[in-house]
């Protein structure tokens, strides 16, 4: 992935960013909640309400609401910032891109009876690991982010005398009023909450914000970000999907007619 222009950003926030004197992040770093915008291949954190900070948190390699159906990956990076103090005692603020996830996608082919693939494959040590977003089971409404558990982890949880659960997850998301998507955790604990508004009053211009509710671990935070865009892409896929009859799905499969030869 490219670096982020230097052009300024399309928000300006009256606060700077929260620099780190080391650069980088610790997994564990416990973050507070806070508001996560969409811009582009951008994603902000508002520091007052309506107003995004002017330097992005995370980035990805392509707009997800300019995607057709033939996109398959999209690359999503952590910007982290870091300052040191230059010869003159003045401070300089440095970028560094960590390649977190790549995320995947491939629409449904419903006459197929395929459902649609979504999951992230992580690119770092430092992530929740693969995520794969499905349906839930049966008798339960939503969708799920899945656990994926690699086959070293399966081995060494054996090894350990530990139970491996095939259907562990991260987070459930289930739609609520006004198409919000409400995020919660497998203990039943209200995450964050996925909405889209429109900007000014305008109905062709909308804003995607992500509301985290609760404190989490920087990796964690990481992860959810990371599936709030992979869920944005489906959404963005199946609202602007065309529909076929059954007339075009019999079409495409039988081919043109050749009477005119």
């Amino acid at each position: 992935m490219t670096a982020i222009p230097d052009g300024k950003p399309p928000y300006g926030g009256e606060e700077p960013p929260v620099y780190s004197e080391e650069g980088g992040k610790d997994a564990e770093e416990i973050v507070q909640p806070r508001v996560l915008v969409l811009h582009g291949r951008f994603i902000y954190a508002e520091v007052t309400s309506g107003v995004a900070d002017s330097e992005p948190l995370y980035q990805l390699s392509r707009a997800i609401h300019a995607q057709g159906r033939v996109t398959q990956t999209i690359e999503f990076q952590r910007v982290d910032y870091r300052v040191r103090t230059t010869a003159n005692g003045s401070p300089a603020v440095s970028k560094r891109f960590k390649d977190l996830y790549i995320m995947r996608y491939m629409p449904p082919l419903a006459y197929l009876g395929t459902p649609f693939q979504a999951s992230l494959q992580p690119q770092s040590r430092h992530t929740v690991g693969e995520v794969q977003i499905v349906k839930s089971p049966i008798f339960h409404s939503g969708y799920r982010a899945l656990k994926v558990l690699s086959e070293s982890e399966m081995a060494r949880l054996k090894r350990e005398g530990k139970k491996v659960k095939k259907d562990g997850y991260h987070f459930v998301m289930k739609e609520g009023e006004a198409g919000a998507w409400e995020w919660t955790n497998n203990d039943g604990t209200l995450v964050a909450r996925q909405v889209c508004e429109s900007r000014s009053g305008d109905a062709n211009e909308v804003e995607h914000r992500l509301l985290v509710l609760v404190p989490l671990p920087r990796q964690t935070l990481d992860g959810l970000v990371a599936m709030w865009c992979l869920w944005m892409w489906h959404l963005h896929i199946t609202a602007t999907t065309v529909r076929k009859t059954w007339e075009d799905r019999e079409y495409s499969c039988r081919g043109p007619s050749l009477d005119w030869l």
